[in-house]
This record gives C-alpha cells, structure tokens and sequence, in this order.
C-alpha cells in the first residue's frame, strides 16, 4: 500500500512514479514485443518489394542483353546504369527489416552495419558520371525527364554523403577493415544505434524512391521508336 505522503503528492508525480516501476518491470517484454511487431510489418513490405524488384532486375537483364552495343549504346549504358541501382537497392532493402528491428540486440546491430556499409559503397558516380551527357544528347530524352534525373542523381548523392561522414569511423574499425584495437572495435560496436542515422537513412531511402521513379521514366522515354532513331543520327554525325 502507498503511504499518506505519496498519496499527497503531486498527480504528476506519482504517474512518473508509476511508469517507472512498470518500465523496470516490463520494459525489456514490452521493447522486444515492439521490435517483433516491427519486424513482422518491415519484413512483410520487403516480401512485396523484393517480388517488384526482382521483377524489373529480370525485365532489365533481358532487354540489356538484346540491345545492340553498335547501334544503341546509350540504351546499353542506361540498362546499365538501372541495373547497377536495382542490384544495390535489393540489397538494402532486404538489411533494412533486420538493422532497424530484429528482436536479437546481435544481429540487429550486425545488419546495421552490413546496411550502412553497402550504402557508403553504392556510389551511382561510377555508372553515371560523364555518360550522362552522352546518353541526354543521342537519345534526345526530353527536358523534364532529364531534370528528373539529374535532381534525383544529385539528391541521392547528397544524402549518400551525409551517411558516409557519419558511419566513416564505424566502417573503417568495425565493417570492412577490422582494425587491430579490438576496445576500439568494440566500443563502436555497442554505442552503434538505428536511432542516430534515422534521419539520414530516411533522406536515403526518399531519394532513392525519387532515382528509381525517374530511372523508370528514362528507360521508357528511350526505348521509344523516337529516341532509337534519335540514337542512329546521332551516331552517324
């Protein structure tokens, strides 16, 4: 039974009092039901994208395959350059369900860094770069789907760069080097939080949506009997 004094105090006392007893006392159950429930819904949205984007790495495959280099070489860079960013996103999306809520603390944070290492590699400037001008130029793609491309390429690069600063240090001692101090390696590994990259990660993941959209615009438009053409002239002159 609560005494006469803690009967006195303050209502918004005793509510914190009580949120701390049952925070001690089912904090852990009630944590881990969360992340189970988290888990289930992110794994269940993985199932649907992975189905969508298998779907268009095998349509893009094929296609790739088919296109003749000599004719149509801007169509066989933008395969190219859809394919690369398919194969890097399926791979992000499948990490994102266990680095952001797998019941075990373990393979949480081993997912974690398995995702944010694959981003800090996925660099779209290797695909991309200087081909780009070439690929605008002889498949004549329209103003609005160039700009499309070229603000989602900056975007995503942008929010690249923001999680490359902040992981630099966990990648280069915990990821992909394992440095010799093994303290080091694991103080980093235990301070290592979803939470801290949530806002970078979620810039990330619009600004690939924003890519794939204009991607998917692109293939399209260049695909047409008018950007084909296109591509011939432009290579006879």
């Amino acid at each position: 039974m609560f005494n006469s004094r803690f009967l006195e105090k303050d209502r918004s006392v005793q509510e914190r009092w009580f949120r701390m007893r049952f925070h001690r006392k089912f904090g852990r159950q009630t944590k881990a039901f969360f992340l189970w429930r988290l888990h289930r819904k992110l794994e269940r949205e993985f199932n649907e994208k992975e189905k969508v984007i298998n779907g268009a790495i095998e349509t893009t495959v094929n296609e790739y395959k088919k296109v003749n280099q000599d004719l149509f070489p801007a169509t066989k860079q933008i395969f190219n350059i859809g394919l690369y960013f398919l194969l890097a996103e399926r791979d992000i999306q499948a990490l994102k369900a266990d680095a952001f809520a797998h019941p075990n603390e373990t393979k949480r944070n081993i997912a974690l860094r398995a995702l944010l290492l694959t981003i800090y590699e996925w660099d779209m400037g290797k695909v991309t770069g200087r081909r780009m001008q070439f690929i605008y130029e002889s498949t004549g793609l329209s103003d609005s789907s160039k700009n499309m491309v070229v603000n989602a390429l900056k975007n995503l690069k942008k929010a690249r760069k923001t999680i490359e600063n902040e992981v630099s240090g966990a990648r280069h001692n915990t990821i992909a080097h394992r440095e010799a101090d093994a303290l080091r390696q694991y103080e980093i590994i235990s301070e290592l939080k979803i939470m801290d990259f949530s806002m970078a990660l979620t810039s990330f993941y619009e600004a690939s949506d924003a890519l794939l959209k204009s991607l998917v615009g692109a293939m399209l438009e260049i695909g047409t009997m008018e950007s084909l053409f296109h591509q011939v002239t432009y290579r006879r002159k």
